[in-house]
């Protein structure tokens, strides 16, 4: 499996704006709603390898606060539209080509893949629409197996991580 380091953002590099983080509670510090072991456990990583978590790294996006994780990221649309936003950022990663509804995580939510013909960059992915809002957990596969495999594991995530943010 990939490190954070080596894993992108899921969006080309010239979305990123320089700015600092966004200082406060959850909404604008995504790297608060999960912990690196939070994710490491959703991933279900090989046994008999145990590697500690590394730190979350929170960057400013165009699109709102993103927080990369060694085996994933979250994302939080808040700025201009987040629906235009994020049909933007999955069009550029060559995702969301089906988008299959996930039951029991709000009105509307849906898994779909990123970056799914690249095998160094490929990924799972769930949007939860929370209001004007959109948040997205990405988490990638094991080894070789399908991104599909990735679904039941980011649907426990997002479980965790929902009712988490703020107003969510």
């Amino acid at each position: 499996m990939l490190s954070g380091i080596t894993t992108t953002a899921f969006a080309l590099a010239l979305l990123v704006q320089a700015t600092p983080p966004a200082a406060g509670g959850s909404s604008s510090n995504v790297c608060s709603l999960a912990t690196g072991a939070e994710f490491q456990a959703a991933s279900e990583p090989d046994p008999r390898f145990k590697i500690p978590p590394g730190e979350p790294v929170l960057t400013e996006m165009v699109w709102g606060p993103h927080c990369d994780f060694d085996d994933g990221s979250i994302d939080l649309f808040t700025k201009k539209s987040p629906p235009a936003e994020l049909d933007r950022v999955l069009e550029l990663t060559k995702g969301g080509r089906t988008r299959t509804p996930v039951e029991g995580l709000g009105k509307k939510a849906f898994f779909t893949t990123v970056y799914p013909d690249d095998k160094y960059r490929r990924r799972g992915l769930i949007a939860v629409f929370l209001g004007s809002r959109i948040l997205t957990l990405t988490l990638d596969p094991n080894n070789d197996e399908p991104l599909e495999a990735t679904r039941p594991r980011l649907e426990r995530l997002a479980k965790l991580v929902v009712p988490r943010v703020d107003g969510g």
